[in-house]
């Protein structure tokens, strides 16, 4: 663990004790390290009574501002976190404290102790890769090059890929299609049907009507790569039945 935080880091603190001008706060990050929170970086407007606004013992992300070694201080501000920093930080925050415990699970299976599963591995992860969850990220996808040895790396890859559920992607394009014959709407029905099945293991299709001629296409899948290759499917499909003078169509990326 470092000993202190760096300039312009987000940090997870808690309200220790109060004062008219400010507000001690113990860094959860950094055991044993408070850092002080001025009145005047709690709020962007004016703030009379600061216990209308922190209360001991409420957990904030904050950001350090200032870094005196020799004085030991470290000065924060709650007003310079944007709503999307602190939500950046708190998922940062969820993922690391998952990723630790993959560590404790990994030491169990390779009969270690679960206790100092971080000092032996965790730590040289956070060297190598800048925080444990960015390193399980990388043995995930693939393989690494680390100073730990090959069985950490075996134990962790089994792990991830077990508890790891990846997130459900959607793509959603719009579609223009004609068809100009006189039995166009039956045409049309049935080509709409063949790309709603057109969906597969990897790709899920789905067909929306707006209002003729346009139509909602939505394809989902665990990766853009996948989504894009069935939306290319879809433009082929469609490109043979132009080809046959009667039909026509436009497929564009949906702006939602």
């Amino acid at each position: 663990m470092q000993a202190y935080p760096e300039q312009d880091e987000l940090v997870l603190a808690t309200v220790k004790k109060l004062l008219p001008y400010g507000a001690f706060l113990a860094l959860e990050e950094y055991p044993g390290r408070d850092g002080f929170l001025h009145v005047s970086q709690v709020s962007s407007g004016w703030v009379r009574n600061i216990r209308e606004h922190l209360k001991e013992g409420q957990r904030l992300v904050v950001k350090v501002t200032t870094i005196d070694l020799q004085k030991q201080q470290i000065d924060l501000s709650l007003k310079q976190v944007s709503e999307a920093d602190k939500k950046r930080k708190l998922a940062a925050h969820q993922a690391e404290k998952k990723s630790i415990k993959f560590l404790e699970i990994a030491a169990v299976k390779l009969k270690k102790d679960p206790k100092k599963a971080y000092a032996e591995a965790g730590e040289v992860f956070v060297k190598e890769f800048g925080s444990v969850s960015a390193a399980i990220d990388a043995i995930r996808d693939g393989p690494i090059k680390t100073a730990l040895p090959a069985e950490w790396i075996t134990a962790l890859k089994e792990i991830a890929e077990k508890e790891f559920k990846p997130k459900l992607l959607e793509v959603r394009t719009n579609l223009l299609l004609k068809c100009f014959d006189g039995d166009g709407v039956e045409k049309i029905k049935q080509v709409l049907a063949m790309i709603g099945q057109a969906s597969n293991a990897k790709a899920t299709i789905t067909v929306h009507y707006v209002g003729a001629p346009n139509y909602y296409v939505d394809v989902s899948g665990y990766d853009y790569k996948t989504i894009e290759k069935a939306i290319s499917g879809i433009e082929l499909l469609l490109d043979d039945y132009t080809k046959k003078g009667v039909f026509e169509f436009e497929m564009q990326p949906n702006k939602k």
